[in-house]
């Protein structure tokens, strides 16, 4: 007997239900009309570009795969002339300039791009996909480029785009660009080995002249030559950068001068690698002989050499470091008794709790505060008493008969003359050097660094303890 089949299942299905193909397409046309890369709407082409690469990018998925897609183009230049009507025959006018002269700027440095087909290809704009893990599947390959493919004309971009392809380290590609006329493949490999002939300079030389396979004698091929070695930096080289430690806070290690010896530097190496090249411009294929028995290249006698430092990105210094943690002391919303503890040690409450208790009377609150006051004198905070006596005699040195670090005899501050006046300067956000502020602003930004808040809290709490005793004495306030 027959299977009955449901016709309600056959012909009730819904078609026209966009495949997650069809919704990637749909997502690069959207980015791309979004970003104005279309050739009608694309940004005019200038005569002059800073070094500087200005970046967009968009996450966009295909079966479970992550895309990362970029879209990179050279700041213009400020102040200079835009060029010809952006059309298809400018642009594509730009880039075979920009192939040709990428061939002759092979010796310099990178451009500083994201991705090195800019100076492969001398692009000044360019889109680029990348998968967040490898695209290693050659039928994944040919998904995603197909669709690029399909965007790209749907869209009429006047960019190239390119596919990264296979493991990131190899740095391999795949780009297009497409006119009415012509179509230009950026197809970049990635060999595992390197043939006989192309491991020297006569090989190179030959397999140049048979491509060209000129019907006269060719005259010399002129040769410029570049040798790179770059040393890569890593954490187990020593970077020996003075740091604040415990020592400073005991007072066997303790100096005053370290007081004024605010934290400065990197506390790792800023360099990432150094890239040496060792470079011979321009000489005929007869003047240097490089075969596979016998070779004149010598990165020794290279006639110029170039160093390029890379630096890390996000380098953090000391001096930063030191007062970003004093200005996050803004944002500290925790009391000077909680950080000290001195609310569990000496037994203070809330005072709106006396208030709430009954019966209240007068001598149970003095009590209070008689118990309070006795156990004042017995605090005993995170600095010893012998390091904190020192420190407040270096911000009072007046306190002491004879001290080693007296205030100056006047305070100099930044003034400015203006019709025979002498008026501070309105831009002079600091307090004289060496006066109280000053010195107390270097102690705590040490003792932040050194100690953390517990001991920056209970230098101010002696601070506004010596300042309160000596406003209610009377005692002139000095510096």
């Amino acid at each position: 007997m027959n299977e009955e089949i449901d016709e309600y299942d056959i012909y009730h299905q819904d078609f026209t239900t966009a495949s997650e193909w069809e919704v990637f397409i749909a997502r690069l046309e959207e980015v791309m009309q979004e970003w104005h890369l279309p050739t009608s709407k694309l940004a005019k082409q200038f005569s002059d570009y800073t070094k500087k690469w200005l970046t967009k990018t968009e996450d966009i998925k295909l079966h479970g795969l992550d895309f990362r897609l970029t879209y990179h183009a050279l700041e213009p230049l400020k102040g200079c002339e835009e060029t010809d009507n952006t059309d298809d025959h400018s642009i594509l006018k730009d880039i075979q300039n920009g192939l040709w002269g990428s061939t002759t700027k092979f010796m310099d440095d990178t451009d500083g791009s994201a991705f090195p087909v800019s100076n492969w290809f001398g692009l000044k704009r360019y889109l680029m996909l990348c998968p967040r893990s490898p695209l290693v599947e050659g039928s994944v390959i040919k998904l995603v480029m197909s669709s690029v493919n399909i965007a790209f004309t749907n869209v009429d971009c006047g960019v190239p785009f390119f596919v990264k392809i296979r493991d990131h380290w190899q740095q391999t590609y795949l780009g297009i660009y497409e006119d009415t006329d012509f179509k230009v493949f950026f197809d970049t490999i990635h060999l595992e080995r390197i043939s006989n002939q192309c491991s020297h300079l006569s090989g190179l030389v030959g397999l140049f002249k048979s491509k060209i396979s000129s019907p006269i004698p060719l005259d010399a091929v002129v040769i410029s030559v570049k040798f790179s070695y770059e040393l890569k930096y890593s954490d187990t080289f020593a970077w020996r950068q003075r740091l604040l430690s415990n020592e400073f806070l005991s007072i066997d290690g303790f100096d005053v001068k370290k007081l004024i010896d605010i934290p400065f530097g990197l506390e790792s190496s800023p360099i990432q690698s150094a890239l040496l090249n060792a470079i011979w411009p321009q000489f005929r294929e007869s003047a240097i002989v490089d075969s596979s028995t016998f070779s004149d290249i010598d990165p020794l006698m290279a006639p110029t050499w170039t160093i390029t430092i890379k630096i890390h990105n996000n380098i953090r210094g000391q001096l930063s470091d030191t007062i970003e943690r004093v200005m996050q002391l803004l944002e500290n919303n925790q009391l000077i008794m909680d950080v000290l503890g001195l609310s569990k040690s000496l037994g203070i409450v809330n005072p709106l709790h006396k208030i709430t208790e009954a019966p209240i009377t007068i001598s149970k609150l003095v009590k209070a505060a008689m118990r309070q006051n006795t156990s004042v004198g017995e605090f005993k905070g995170p600095i010893a008493d012998d390091l904190l006596m020192t420190m407040l005699y270096y911000v009072f040195p007046d306190a002491v008969a004879s001290n080693s670090y007296p205030y100056p005899d006047q305070l100099e501050v930044e003034n400015k003359h203006e019709n025979g006046e002498t008026r501070l300067c309105s831009y002079v956000k600091a307090s004289p050097v060496d006066g109280l502020v000053w010195r107390l602003s270097v102690t705590a930004a040490s003792l932040i660094s050194a100690g953390g808040l517990p001991y920056l809290a209970h230098l101010w709490y002696e601070f506004t303890q010596e300042l309160q005793y000596r406003w209610e004495h009377r005692i002139l306030i000095l510096g």
